[in-house]
């Protein structure tokens, strides 16, 4: 039984040791990552290994971190592991040989960490102890996984999985709250509140700024927690490099053991000067444009004029350096009124108070101008303009001595305001010129241009008279396309597709045309503007039986011509010349007579051919005009046989075809 009862003492101390080393946490910060495996002290030694999550490998790869040391053994022992640990943070301190004793005889008679008191919370004392581990061989903005296990173990590992963690980790969930603080001219010391006091604070991180700077430093002021009543916590900070007579503004942030920072304390501002030695603070200070008085006027605000003889007055046209003294103000006075100044030019300005025991330093600095007070009242005069190789070159006479440069001013319709074309062009320049680009101008507009001066306190003065620019077109005409010839009684029409769709500038279009005997082209058609027939040309002078070529250009509204379009032709052929009808032929007594029906449209002339049956071929016995219906042949034999065909010719002479022979009979 009392076996049975030791074995399930024993189970039972297992389970326990087991259930606390499932208890195992990881914590991050900038200086590493602090994992805390045991609560339990003079317990085993463990093995620890990391795996950092989200790497593309198939199978984790853990890496060996390290295997912790045995418990110590003597305080000595101890002693030596805390300073060797020393190296790892720089929060970790030396210690203390006797504390460190009087430590060890405490560990040695308890079992559990969290009888400790304060040390259980800190890192360094943790990992003397064998209970965590500082693993500082991490990657800030990486995240990692842990796993541990005991170095001697019976059977299968049986692994501690903390929660994967973040480097670094988050800020503390504390902050501090000013309470007081106190300057003597060698030291400020400020006294804050800890809100919520926490065990695992390890330091201060303190931020001082000088008055008038942008930015934060680190300061090296001391700091100490003193304890108050009820468990309150209080900071001390205590800056003895603080310089005599200067602003400075302070913020603290509290650290934990692995360098996580709290949220900014609030901000402070302290003047450090003796009690006796104080100037009044400076709270405000302004500019403002005095057109009035055309002056410049500095205003201030101070805390009070206790002890207060003057307040001087520095001026200087560059940021950095160069300030001098411009003028004095009393102690009551809140305003200085500089009218040494030239208008729309930026000056610094800054001010120094002359107390009775001594004088402050700078103020900050802070630009004034004066606004613009001239009136302009001149016009440039004489303003012209010249087109030369596609540029607009204007000239103009200056307006008067204040001018500090001009503008260019341009408007497309004659009604429409005239606004702004150039950037300033500066009135030094000696010959008053300026020159635009037609390219940069839009196509088809003409141009209003007028020049306006701006003096030297930026007051615009009046326009000059306008001036006038020709529209630019573009340098190609649309080519007309789709010539068509449509085919009418007497005449020749010519269409093709109207470019103005295409072209807006096309205004006419001119028509050329060679006949078929004809090396060139002549232009036979030249449209007027008013023309409707904006895309046809008839032409009425065509030829029945001529070739005719046309071809068509386009003309813009500057006098430009487009290339040729496409030729097309008109050809109609000539109406066949008919033969006579109703070939008679007799004998008589003055000759053989040969008639025939008179044709509807008289020919020019209707010629007679006569051959026998020994003849080859006919023979031309005479002819008649068109309007005659009859020919005597007056020289026929009688009793020969004859025969007879007639051929009529128009008046271009082309012939119709022979009329059939018809034979004489003799009686």
């Amino acid at each position: 039984m009392k076996r049975l009862m030791k074995y399930t003492s024993l189970l039972f101390a297992l389970l326990a040791m087991d259930t606390k080393a499932q208890e195992a946490q990881a914590t991050a910060g900038p200086y590493g990552v602090f994992i805390q495996f045991e609560k339990l002290l003079h317990g085993p030694q463990y093995v620890i290994e990391r795996l950092l999550v989200g790497s593309n490998v198939a199978t984790p790869d853990w890496k060996p971190v390290c295997t912790t040391n045995k418990p110590p053994q003597t305080a000595a022992d101890l002693a030596a592991r805390l300073v060797i640990l020393t190296s790892k943070n720089p929060l970790y301190d030396i210690p203390n040989d006797s504390l460190t004793a009087l430590l060890f005889a405490r560990y040695r008679t308890l079992s559990s960490v969290d009888s400790l008191g304060t040390y259980a919370f800190n890192p360094q004392y943790l990992e003397a102890l064998g209970l965590g581990y500082l693993d500082t061989d991490v990657q800030q903005g990486k995240r990692y996984d842990y796993r541990i296990r005991q170095l001697k173990t019976t059977g299968a590992a049986v692994y501690h999985n903390p929660a994967t963690v973040s480097v670094p980790g988050s800020k503390m969930a504390t902050t501090v709250q000013s309470l007081s603080y106190t300057s003597t001219g060698t030291v400020v010391k400020i006294k804050y509140y800890l809100k919520k006091a926490r065990p695992d604070i390890a330091g201060v991180r303190v931020m001082r700024a000088s008055y008038g700077q942008t930015a934060f430093a680190d300061c090296p002021a001391e700091w100490a927690f003193r304890k108050g009543q009820k468990d309150s916590l209080f900071l001390e900070i205590s800056d003895y490099n603080a310089r005599r007579k200067m602003l400075y503004s302070y913020v603290v942030y509290l650290k934990d053991f692995l360098g996580n920072e709290s949220a900014p304390s609030d901000t402070i501002t302290i003047t450090n000067l003796r009690p006796q030695e104080e100037i009044p603070t400076i709270l405000d200070i302004h500019t403002k444009s005095e057109e009035n008085y055309h002056a410049i006027g500095i205003s201030w605000k101070l805390a009070s004029t206790r002890n207060l003889r003057a307040v001087e007055i520095w001026r200087s046209d560059h940021f950095d350096s160069g300030y001098q003294l411009i003028g004095t103000a009393s102690a009551s006075d809140t305003i200085y009124y500089d009218q040494a100044v030239e208008p729309v030019r930026g000056y610094y300005y800054q001010i120094k108070l002359n107390g009775v025991y001594d004088r402050s330093g700078e103020s900050v600095r802070i630009a004034g101008m004066l606004k613009a007070s001239r009136p302009a009242l001149i016009k440039p005069s004489n303003l012209s303009v010249t087109e030369i190789n596609d540029t607009l070159y204007f000239r103009w006479q200056p307006a008067d001595y204040d001018t500090h440069g001009y503008y260019l001013y341009n408007a497309t319709n004659e009604s429409d305001s005239l606004t702004q074309y150039s950037e300033v062009i500066p009135a030094s320049n000696a010959e008053l010129n300026y020159k635009v680009a037609l390219s940069k101008l839009a196509v088809g507009a003409g141009y209003k241009w007028a020049v306006a001066a701006i003096n030297t306190s930026y007051n615009m003065g009046p326009m000059s008279d306008p001036v006038y620019s020709e529209p630019r077109y573009p340098d190609r005409v649309a080519t007309p396309i789709n010539p068509e010839m449509l085919y009418h009684e007497g005449h020749a029409l010519l269409v093709w597709e109207d470019m103005k769709s295409i072209d807006p500038y096309i205004i006419a279009y001119t028509v050329e045309r060679k006949t078929g005997n004809e090396k060139d082209f002549k232009e036979v058609y030249r449209q007027a503007v008013d023309d409707k027939s904006r895309n046809g040309y008839e032409d009425v002078g065509v030829k029945n039986g001529e070739i005719y070529s046309y071809r068509v250009r386009a003309v813009s509204i500057n006098g430009k011509t487009s290339g040729y379009s496409t030729e097309a032709s008109y050809f109609k052929e000539l109406p066949a010349v008919l033969p006579v009808r109703g070939l008679n032929v007799m004998a008589t007594n003055k000759g053989v007579r040969i008639a025939w029906d008179a044709p509807l449209d008289a020919p020019e002339k209707i010629v007679v051919y006569r051959y026998t049956e020994k003849t080859v071929a006919a023979k031309v016995i005479g002819s008649v005009t068109g309007k005659q219906a009859e020919f005597y042949d007056k020289y026929a034999t009688p009793g020969i046989g004859y025969y007879y065909s007639l051929v009529t010719v128009d008046t271009d002479n082309r012939e119709s075809e022979a009329t059939d022979p018809v034979g004489v009979q003799w009686p």
